[in-house]
């Protein structure tokens, strides 16, 4: 469920014309700014998910809202109004390619929050947030009690 999440994320976001490298990331965001990598880039974080408090006893199904951080890494030496433009308007498309985007049965990926993150060296790293609504059935009967 995650990797397919993920994957759908990174295929919408690979449309985006400029951006040499999306995947997924795991680790500190100081950790990918050290990392070798093609710029501008876009990087996946499962960031984890929030439960519902269970509705029915019994039933083997949980509703959950799942966190992805989308952290976009940009660099610009020329000048900082160069470097958040394009920033910008990377931003911009990825709002274009990912809010409501349905992912296969799981539901709509819905924004949450953008932020900047960091701004030195020529770096600008922004963090986009999305959630997503859905449902997991256990395959394990639940405990008895």
């Amino acid at each position: 469920m995650i990797e397919t999440i993920q994957d759908d994320i990174i295929a919408q976001l690979a449309k985006i014309s400029g951006i040499k490298s999306v995947g997924t990331w795991q680790g500190d965001i100081d950790d990918l700014l050290k990392s070798p990598q093609l710029l501008p880039a876009l990087a996946i974080i499962y960031q984890g998910a929030d439960f519902e408090k269970r509705a029915v006893i019994g039933i083997n199904k949980a509703d959950l809202q799942m966190s992805f951080l989308i952290v976009l890494v940009s660099r610009n030496f020329r000048s900082r109004e160069a470097g958040a433009s394009s920033a910008y308007t990377i931003i911009e498309a990825s709002r274009n390619y990912l809010i409501g985007h349905k992912i296969a049965a799981y539901g709509y990926l819905w924004p949450v929050k953008e932020e900047l993150l960091s701004a030195e060296g020529g770096f600008l790293v922004y963090g986009l947030s999305y959630r997503i609504s859905t449902d997991i059935i256990a395959t394990e009967p639940l405990p008895a009690g």
